[in-house]
């Protein structure tokens, strides 16, 4: 009797937890919708800005003063694509107040961009 019930008991855990991991099984995550690199403009690229933590500032991996990079924002026209990737030392105040001043040094949109994930 005592194995009867011991079979029992884990049959019925087994059923109800695979029941339970069915809708897991069917989730799944909506695409989320990225504006595409825009191709064309001056020269096609695209300005990958990185604001580092202690106010240091990239631009497609290279180091960049903050005036010359409001300088060379100021240099792309309104089709440049600006894509802003913020450090994940920053908080999210340092984040906002970054992208505010991106987006006021040129007349190009900036996106901001975050890793999967977050």
């Amino acid at each position: 009797m005592n194995l009867a019930l011991a079979c029992l008991v884990g049959l019925t855990l087994l059923v109800t937890g695979a029941t339970a991991a069915l809708p897991a099984l069917w989730l799944t995550r909506e695409p989320q919708a990225r504006p595409a690199p825009k191709v064309g403009g001056e020269a096609g690229t695209t300005l990958w800005v990185v604001r580092g933590a202690g106010r240091h500032w990239f631009v497609n991996g290279e180091p960049i003063t903050a005036p010359a990079l409001a300088g060379l924002l100021r240099g792309q026209g309104p089709a440049a694509d600006v894509r802003f990737l913020p450090s994940s030392a920053l908080a999210m105040g340092d984040v906002s107040q970054a992208l505010g001043w991106l987006r006021r040094q040129g007349t190009a949109p900036v996106v901001l961009e975050l890793p999967e994930g977050r």
